[in-house]
């Protein structure tokens, strides 16, 4: 099999689920198809052929240009018997299309694009739904929306959890005390990690951290790890008016293990989006025996479970609530750990990379090419 994928459109972790399935699937070929030309020091496994398909600027014309026309010329070329796109797919090829992750930001979040985006999303993405073969969502939450908004036959998609990576693990005692010092002058701290932007809804969790400090005199401080988002300097002049700014850390650029410990040393995590359609890092956070409060709007109570706490993201007071309890309830903080033991052994069994060669294999053989 010829398997086309979109590689610059992937998230990191399902990027390297690919990566993972073509080092374990000799026999066939893998088109990672790029937009830019990428770093040739990237070790891929000689089944990877890598293309680069051009484009030019980040407008929707490049956009229809690059999906409807480039796309389906370089598919047809390389002689690819599937497409595999996340967010968006071509509705121009005649090739069997796997779309993973569609965007539905423009409905639970419209605020987060520019109402180009929002319209190009409302016209675009019930053709991409209708187009597709198979579509891969993250929740039930996601394949029910799909089920019901857009009348699509639920046979055609399939639900993959996010797995967490091995090495987000418990520190030890020392380990964490040795961060907390290097990161928070020694004290605890709550954390978030993710995209600093104030699309993350982290205005309310500055609020929220406000509440905490008034209400408990503690010397607890709030970390803030990842990479600059949208609105980024909007934030940090925001930060700089908050009363409790010293007991604020920015982290940015973290290295992969550097920013494991940093997740395995918090108090707790804190992951309250006001739209989120993956969890990953609150799944870390469990991994590493690490309390989370998560959003109780979306899909994170179907990962979660009950090993976590639930706040409502748009009360930022519900927010610093539950940072109280924790803080108060050493039992409860411990039981919530234990619970998220449990919890966590869902999304280590590593089956993402078997399910999902699966669904391209069936998806190739109920439809051959002429």
């Amino acid at each position: 099999m010829r398997i086309a994928v979109n590689a610059g459109s992937l998230s990191d972790s399902v990027y390297e689920i690919f990566l993972r399935i073509a080092a374990s699937k000799s026999e066939h070929i893998f088109l990672f198809i790029f937009d830019k030309y990428f770093s040739e020091k990237i070790n891929f496994s000689e089944n990877i052929v890598p293309v680069i398909i051009e484009r030019k600027g980040k407008s929707l014309f490049n956009w229809k240009l690059w999906y409807n026309f480039k796309i389906p010329k370089a598919l047809k070329k390389h002689k690819a018997d599937i497409f595999i796109s996340e967010k968006f797919i071509s509705l121009k090829t005649k090739i069997p299309q796997l779309l993973i992750y569609p965007d539905f930001t423009f409905i639970h979040q419209p605020s987060f694009l520019e109402k180009k985006q929002t319209g190009f999303y409302k016209k675009n993405t019930s053709l991409f739904l209708k187009k597709a073969e198979k579509i891969i969502v993250n929740s039930v939450f996601f394949k029910n929306e799909i089920t019901l908004r857009y009348k699509t036959n639920e046979e055609k998609i399939k639900v993959l959890y996010p797995e967490i990576e091995s090495d987000f693990k418990d520190l030890s005692f020392e380990e964490k005390e040795s961060i907390k010092e290097k990161y928070a002058e020694g004290n605890e701290y709550f954390i978030y990690t993710g995209t600093i932007s104030p699309q993350q809804n982290l205005l309310n969790l500055l609020k929220a951290f406000s509440f905490f400090k008034k209400r408990q005199k503690s010397k607890m401080q709030f970390i803030i790890a990842g990479n600059r988002g949208i609105k980024y300097e909007e934030f940090i002049q925001q930060l700089r008016l908050f009363r409790f700014k010293d007991e604020v850390k920015i982290l940015e650029n973290l290295s992969t293990s550097e920013a494991e410990k940093v997740i395995a040393s918090a108090y707790a995590m804190i992951q309250v989006p006001l739209y989120e359609s993956i969890a990953t890092q609150g799944l870390q956070a469990m991994k590493c025996k690490v309390p989370t409060i998560v959003s109780s709007a979306g899909t994170l109570s179907e990962y979660f479970g009950d090993a976590a706490l639930y706040a409502n993201p748009d009360n930022y007071k519900d927010i610093a609530e539950k940072m109280i309890l924790l803080f108060k309830d050493e039992k409860m903080r411990r039981d919530l750990i234990e619970k998220e033991s449990v919890q966590a052994e869902k999304f280590l069994q590593k089956k993402n990379k078997n399910i999902l060669f699966e669904i391209i294999e069936n998806t190739i053989t109920k439809n051959p090419l002429n």
